[in-house]
């Protein structure tokens, strides 16, 4: 290891407070005198100062860290920056060489009682010196620089900290000889810092003062020969940090869609969501404060049932041009269509609210699902609506003392011929207000709410994700369309945006069948997948200070798995080394488990509630996995109604209580039938004397499939009790008989012998010992 010192020499005007101009140094004689240090009266200031000059350590009652050696004062920049624990970096240091005057230091101060208007004359006062101190040494100083000849003596105010202040002259004002004070004259007017009550001492500068910009570096020196790992490979292509590559399409393609919606297709929504320049902010269109400021809610939503009426006026001449046979007429079909999409692709964010959105504040829907169709303006709901909205809109801007038409005098806001003026205004104040939602969101920005439309905007989460310097990575649903990207709608309309889901069978394959919610979820509430990405990394910027400081432990991993929705039955943590060996209470072996058993005793059983369809369309949906048959809520379809059962159980052994020695596994009155185990092995020896071994079939027992209807019964012979797992699974036909008063028809019969080996008989609801 080696340190690398370098030390130059800086002026120290560039790090002191104030220094005399260059005209005036100009005006200055300089010649070289021999000075006696007296360390009675004379001192050494030390400051060490950073890069930007702030004082990282300084010394203002006197600075023992010299030596006079030959009459002359030996310093050592680097030994004196070391010694107060600067041993690495860059540093500026600074000497002071001062002498105190009229009695005044560190700890016997003057302070400030008044100051010129030009501030460059003052009056020293002070509560820790004597007045005949103040008065002797006063005079004395000022005739000491009245008389110096051949040379200029200055002297200073010290404030501390380096911050020494010019002075030129100096006089006693001992009009009150009891509270003698001390006039100063400056070179510069006094610095704003300084006010009345500020505290100094009276210096005179016995040598000029030495600067210094010194640099260490630490260099370690490596001898023996390493073997260095590989650094990173910057020209790998990092797949996954980049979107998936998609098939070609154009601008015909991706906005093609066969749906519409009220007055115009979804192609009309998405035009105006790409028209949009800015960034998407969070703004709640239901309160008017959140978005109306210089303009008027009450024009705007007139404004917006103007462009609704004009829709509907161009959609009902669109139908009535496409109708015709005559190709001029149906040219102009085109013509109003075009016209609906521009009104609709300008709608600024309010509008496009009105229009898309469902809701109280939003226009009136016909329907609850989306697409959503507007209600026509006509229409007595319409009405309804409209007139407590212009209302409550009225109201908002009586009230609104910021908008922009109050501006204008009262006597022209009241005349009426002025309404076209005052509707330009209020035009004039909506475009302000586009640009004031966005500064008032823009301290937002560090609002790490992690819901989608509440704090940092969605669009630039992202982004600021990247600021802070952490890497993301790409959506996973960069391949879909722009449908379900932007509007959480196909371009069929379905609200099943998910890639490679259908609600309808037969499906294709490669494809997954879903045609229900998960319970949890609203149908009501549309999810674009844009959304789905944008959540996750809201979720990620709310969680980035414990993420960044868990970094590297099960903590952050396991806040990643929440963010991203994965449970820990699919993904499980574990850290090893460090942690105890013993198995018991090792909180590292804990895991959820997604798969449960159910312990059941000999009288408890599973009943299986599934039926087989006859005709009478009365299915019954049910915990069974279907083969080559599809269950649509209603019946079986396709296929022969036959249905599969799969479950697994363990017992706990060969049993020791004769009455575990029977068990019903499954039941199911709906199709007659029951799953029994049997235990008919000899216990754990085949005799009694010692040294007997176990009987190689003590833990085999009988599965019987037993059809209470017919009283057949099929039968397997295996270990059942070796307390392992084993797995079932039962096949029924078509050609098993509905249940129907079986216990009326069959409990006489000699079915009754199939009871007898259950050791069971069943009445309605309940399970009894065979009498």
């Amino acid at each position: 290891m080696e340190k690398i010192v370098n030390i130059q020499n800086v002026d120290p005007n560039t790090l002191q407070l104030q220094g005399y101009s260059p005209t005036d140094e100009s005006l200055i004689s300089n010649f070289t005198t021999d000075i006696t240090f007296n360390p009675s009266e004379d001192y050494l200031e030390y400051f060490i100062l950073d890069l930007n000059q702030n004082i990282l350590f300084g010394n203002t009652a006197g600075y023992p860290g010299y030596q006079i050696q030959d009459n002359n004062i030996v310093i050592d920049p680097q030994t004196d920056l070391e010694s107060q624990g600067f041993e690495e970096g860059q540093y500026y240091t600074i000497y002071n060489f001062l002498k105190r005057k009229l009695s005044s230091s560190p700890n016997s101060t003057l302070y400030i009682q008044s100051i010129s208007t030009d501030r460059t004359e003052l009056r020293l006062n002070t509560t820790t010196i004597s007045d005949i101190d103040i008065v002797d040494l006063t005079v004395q100083f000022a005739a000491q620089i009245a008389n110096a000849t051949g040379s200029y003596l200055d002297f200073y105010l010290n404030f501390g900290d380096n911050k020494l202040i010019i002075a030129n002259n100096i006089a006693l004002d001992n009009t009150n000889p009891s509270d003698p004070t001390v006039l100063i004259k400056l070179y510069e007017p006094l610095p704003d810092e300084f006010t009345l009550q500020s505290q100094c001492w009276v210096v005179e500068q016995i040598a000029e003062s030495q600067a210094y910009q010194i640099e260490l570096t630490t260099v370690f020196t490596v001898n023996e020969q390493l073997n260095y790992i590989g650094g990173p490979n910057f020209n790998l292509n990092v797949q996954d940090q980049i979107n998936n590559t998609t098939t070609y399409q154009n601008q015909n393609t991706l906005k093609q869609t066969n749906s519409t919606q009220g007055s115009g297709s979804l192609m009309y929504q998405i035009n105006s969501i790409l028209a949009e320049k800015g960034i998407e902010i969070n703004i709640d269109y239901s309160d008017y404060s959140q978005f109306v400021h210089f303009s008027s809610a009450q024009t705007r939503l007139e404004n917006f049932y103007y462009k609704l009426a004009l829709i509907e006026e161009y959609t009902s001449n669109s139908s009535l041009s496409s109708g015709s046979s005559e190709s001029y007429t149906s040219a102009s079909g085109e013509i109003w269509n075009n016209k609906i999409n521009e009104i609709i692709t300008n709608f600024d964010g309010y509008e496009y609210y009105l229009y898309y959105e469902s809701g109280s504040h939003a226009w009136p829907k016909i329907n609850s699902v989306a697409p959503y169709i507007n209600y026509s303006t006509n229409d007595i709901v319409s009405i309804n609506w409209l007139n407590p909205q212009i209302s409550s809109a009225s109201f908002f801007d009586s009230e609104n003392n910021d908008a922009l038409v109050n501006t204008i005098p009262t006597y022209l806001r009241e005349d009426s011929t002025n309404d076209q003026y005052l509707l330009f205004i209020q035009m004039i104040g909506q475009h302000f207000d586009n640009v004031w939602v966005y500064l008032k969101d823009i301290t937002n920005k560090f609002d790490a709410d992690n819901r989608l439309n509440f704090g940092i905007s969605k669009d630039i989460v992202a982004q600021a994700i990247r600021d802070l310097g952490v890497r993301i990575y790409q959506n996973n649903f960069s391949s879909t369309d722009i449908y379900s990207a932007l509007l959480g709608l196909t371009p069929s309309g379905s609200n099943l945006n998910i890639p490679y889901i259908t609600g309808s069978l037969p499906t294709p394959t490669g494809w997954e069948y879903i045609n229900l919610f998960v319970t949890a979820s609203d149908p009501n509430v549309l999810e674009p997948l844009d959304d789905v990405n944008k959540e996750i990394y809201k979720r990620i910027y709310h969680n980035l200070p414990y993420l960044l400081k868990k970094k590297g432990t099960p903590e952050s991993l396991r806040i990643l798995s929440t963010i991203y929705g994965v449970p820990d039955t699919i993904f499980r943590i574990n850290e090893f080394s460090g942690k105890t060996t013993a198995i018991s209470n090792n909180y590292d072996n804990f895991q959820n488990q997604f798969n449960y058993e159910f312990f059941t005793t000999s009288s408890g059983y599973v009943e299986v509630p599934l039926l087989i369809d006859t005709g009478s369309g009365n299915g019954v949906y049910g915990a069974a996995h279907y083969g080559q048959d599809y269950y649509n809520g209603d019946s079986f379809n396709e296929g022969s109604s036959s249905f599969t059962v799969e479950f697994r159980f363990k017992t706990t052994g060969i049993p020791t209580d004769p009455n575990a020695y029977n068990q019903i596994l499954a039941y199911s009155p709906e199709n007659n039938f029951a799953l029994v185990l049997e235990y008919t092995g000899t216990g754990y020896t085949s005799g009694s004397y010692n040294g007997s071994i176990p009987d190689p079939y003590n833990e085999y027992g009988f599965l019987k499939f037993i059809d209470l209807s017919t009283g057949l019964v099929e039968i397997l012979y295996l270990p059942f009790f070796d307390g392992g797992w084993w797995s079932v699974m039962y096949t029924l036909g078509d050609e098993i008989t509905p249940i129907t008063d079986w216990i009326l028809d069959y409990l006489p019969t000699p079915g009754r012998g199939v009871w007898e080996d259950l050791g069971k008989w069943y009445d309605t609801e309940t399970w009894y010992d065979n009498p």
